[in-house]
């Protein structure tokens, strides 16, 4: 009766363990799938864009892109942390960067010009706009594929940077329009999306933000700034935006524009 009693507990013990390991196996397949649910929740936030385009709803539209920055930001951060990375998971991302922040916006600004009555003008800003983004995604992957660069600093403003200051600039002017009933930002928009779009195709250097913060979480000094940032986008939600996309691609131009006065000056001396 004891050695009975016995292997009925071993029996349930080897299934405790059984069931254990594959509960294991059940979350390390669900913790590689965790960068590819990013890059789809990315994707899906471009959906929404196109949908809330289509049906005028211009108000919902730049957040969703907004949205989907935040987790296109963190989808290869987390492969690399899970060491999940795969060529399927960097195609998948580079698919959904296209729809979100090369169609979402190129429609936001079509959707917006065709509303105002310059459909003409939308279709070829649009259209533009989105082939400067997909061929800047393409070139990004080639150098993926030629170079074991690091991603310190990108060739050419990111799409996702463009993108959204397309967002940032759509929400500042539903703000002004709202309380001031000023709409000059939407007379300077498609100016912006051109030159946003010229931007993209460039080789000039533009910081990698979303590395150099992350990397920089621990030191105190980042993260004052980061609650000053966050403290600030929770009183103006609707200016932080514009301060700083726009601030990220000024700066980055005045790195470019130093760079080419020192080259001068050293050609000068030589």
């Amino acid at each position: 009766m004891f050695l009975g009693h016995l292997a009925q507990q071993g029996v349930l013990v080897r299934k405790l363990l059984v069931w254990i390991n594959t509960m294991m196996r059940g979350i390390s397949e669900i913790k590689k799938l965790l960068p590819s649910l990013c890059s789809l929740a990315n994707l899906g936030c471009g959906f929404g864009v196109a949908i809330a385009v289509v049906n005028g709803r211009f108000e919902a539209a730049p957040w969703l892109i907004i949205l989907a920055m935040i987790f296109d930001a963190y989808d290869g951060r987390l492969a690399r942390l899970l060491n999940s990375t795969s060529r399927l998971g960097g195609e998948l991302d580079s698919f959904c960067d296209v729809t979100t922040f090369g169609m979402a916006p190129a429609l936001l600004v079509g959707g917006l010009l065709s509303a105002g009555g310059e459909p003409l003008l939308g279709w070829a800003i649009g259209f533009l706009y989105i082939t400067a983004a997909v061929y800047r995604l393409a070139r990004f992957n080639v150098m993926q594929e030629e170079e074991d660069a690091t991603h310190d600093y990108f060739a050419g403003l990111p799409s996702t940077g463009a993108g959204g200051m397309i967002a940032a600039l759509v929400i500042l002017d539903q703000h002004l329009a709202a309380n001031y009933g000023s709409r000059v930002v939407m007379d300077l928009l498609p100016a912006v999306a051109v030159a946003l779009a010229l931007l993209m195709v460039t080789r000039w250097r533009f910081g990698n933000s979303v590395d150099f913060v992350t990397d920089r979480m621990s030191s105190p000094f980042c993260l004052f700034f980061i609650l000053i940032g966050l403290a600030l986008f929770i009183l103006i939600p609707k200016i932080m935006p514009t301060v700083l996309f726009g601030g990220y691609i000024l700066l980055a131009l005045l790195g470019v524009l130093l760079e080419r006065l020192h080259l001068k000056k050293a050609t000068h001396k030589l």
